[in-house]
């Protein structure tokens, strides 16, 4: 799951994947439903082999988008509240269990979700206002388009399918290294086939809920998982304070 955080972390630095909120997006947009897999790889440039390499599984629908990289211990999910937020939760498969953040939660620790980043990985208008369509390419026996450019210190090239509104392929090359993620599969959701861990059914645990039973075994193994501690000594509007591991 570390290297499918640092690839995340490293889309927010330029164009803030599911992490900026956009004031204009009042009205959330409809995404066609999708299952996909990607394949992410990261190298040092000229090399021969990357360096590290693992596959990652998203599902849209029209109400939420999840990731999950095959074989780790943890997933991501942001939901439409159907009040003009979105809620993020942190999905624990061995424990069965997602830590759902709010929208205000969210805004109050600086961690806003914009819905079109999430859905597509890169957001449209982050290929209209800092990169330039150079042409058009056919993937996956599709026509996308192709757009290249500079932002700050990294050189992007990103394949955007304009039918399903998603970036299939994304080139990013920064300090000599390049991470390149690739669409593997797609499929109309519900006919994937692979198997989705949380149609077994997950408990849902509100994340200010945390603090309220930290004496508790498990929850203080969750808590420890997603890097928060909680004082109530000196509580906040959101008394939980994440650590580094929370993205």
């Amino acid at each position: 799951m570390k290297l499918f955080l640092r690839f995340l972390a490293l889309l927010t630095v330029s164009c803030g994947l599911c992490a900026v909120s956009n004031a204009a997006e009042r009205v959330f947009q409809t995404y066609s439903e999708i299952a996909c897999q990607f394949e992410t790889s990261t190298q040092v440039k000229g090399a021969e082999q990357p360096d590290g390499r693992y596959v990652w599984q998203m599902w849209r629908s029209k109400q939420e988008v999840e990731v999950y990289q095959m074989g780790s211990r943890e997933g991501e999910a942001w939901t439409l509240d159907g009040g003009g937020g979105v809620m993020q939760s942190r999905i624990l498969h061995p424990d069965r269990t997602e830590v759902v953040f709010n929208a205000m939660e969210l805004k109050i620790l600086g961690k806003p979700v914009n819905w079109s980043r999430c859905c597509s990985l890169v957001a449209p208008e982050f290929l209209q206002q800092s990169l330039h369509k150079t042409g058009t390419q056919i993937f996956l026996g599709c026509e996308v388009q192709e757009f290249k450019g500079v932002v700050g210190a990294q050189d992007w090239t990103v394949l955007w399918d304009p039918k399903d509104e998603l970036a299939v392929a994304i080139e990013i090359e920064h300090a000599g290294r390049i991470s390149r993620t690739v669409l593997r599969e797609k499929h109309v959701l519900g006919q994937e086939p692979w198997p989705r861990l949380r149609s077994r059914g997950y408990e849902q645990i509100a994340y200010t809920e945390l603090g309220d039973n930290d004496t508790d075994p498990r929850i203080k193994r969750i808590m420890a998982r997603l890097g928060i501690k909680c004082s109530h000594k000196s509580c906040s509007a959101v008394c939980l304070t994440p650590g580094p591991s929370i993205r």
